[in-house]
């Protein structure tokens, strides 16, 4: 039995701890990134599950990311791909809001749009009302590119820092939403196959962000509130390995944030002690027996 591990990024500590965890059990392990990979032939890999734990369909040109899409579309052929490859391949903020909107899950509200008159007139009528926006970019991850359009009311200041946000994080499509007034923390739940082994709170003394990356700070959290909720986002995605943020609001309603399709858990494990590694190696046998 073997696991080849796909990803444009095998030095990140976390790939590191699930390959050194699946040797350790005994189990054949390759890393190898989409550079290795020459089409049309593919190589003769005996791989039973294919574990991508990067974000390497939300990276990179056009054409490196329709490589990397027919490399995993020919390994699906061969192999159960962890996340699946139509999870991966729909993966976004956007995608996420479309899903939990059909469902009836509790969302900022929001919109996506590559017309910036739209962009403009949803953060404009926000912010008329008093209330704050906040621009993110659709398949970011750990804060990076997050931002508030506090105090911009004239038309071509809004415009003119919308065109350059795009430019700069966006690649084309603005996605805002309304930011919700909160506690002051929010909780990621890490879910493994229908399960949450894991949750931390997150907060920032200093940023509205709460995220680890950008100075957040992570503690434990015992409470299973959110689990349910957590669990029915990442079947609503088709995520088998996902991070779950849900901001608690004022109003006493939980706003899911993101499903993250390739969550960091190196916070996670320090707040909580939980080897997260070892329950992701013991998902990836499953899928072996």
């Amino acid at each position: 039995m073997s696991v080849l591990i796909f990803t444009d990024n095998p030095g990140v500590q976390e790939v590191k701890l699930v390959a050194e965890e699946l040797r350790r059990r005994g189990l054949k392990v390759r890393a190898m990134a989409p550079w290795d990979f020459s089409l049309p032939n593919m190589p003769n890999l005996d791989a039973d599950v294919v574990y991508a734990p990067s974000n390497m369909l939300h990276r990179g040109s056009t054409y490196e990311l329709t490589h990397r899409l027919l490399i995993l579309r020919e390994l699906e052929k061969v192999a159960t791909v962890i996340n699946p490859v139509e999870s991966m391949l729909q993966y976004s903020k956007e995608q996420l809001s479309m899903r939990l909107a059909k469902l009836g899950l509790p969302h900022p509200s929001t919109i996506a749009t590559e017309n910036v008159e739209e962009a403009y007139a949803f953060a404009y009528a926000l912010l008329e009302k008093e209330k704050e926006v906040v621009l993110k970019p659709t398949c970011g991850a750990r804060g990076v590119g997050v931002t508030k359009l506090s105090g911009i009311r004239r038309r071509d200041d809004l415009l003119q820092f919308l065109v350059w946000y795009t430019r700069e994080h966006a690649q084309g499509v603005y996605y805002l939403q309304e930011y919700i007034p909160n506690l002051g923390y929010d909780v990621r739940c890490l879910v493994i196959d229908d399960n949450v082994v894991g949750r931390e709170r997150r907060f920032n003394q200093t940023d509205f962000r709460y995220n680890v990356a950008v100075g957040g700070s992570a503690e434990a959290c015992t409470d299973p509130i959110y689990d349910d909720l957590s669990i029915a986002v990442a079947d609503a995605t088709g995520l088998k390995i996902c991070g779950v943020d849900i901001l608690p609001g004022e109003d006493g309603k939980p706003y899911v944030l993101e499903a993250n399709c390739y969550p960091g858990y190196k916070a996670l494990m320090e707040a909580t002690g939980i080897p997260v590694h070892e329950r992701i190696a013991d998902y990836l046998l499953s899928l072996l027996r």
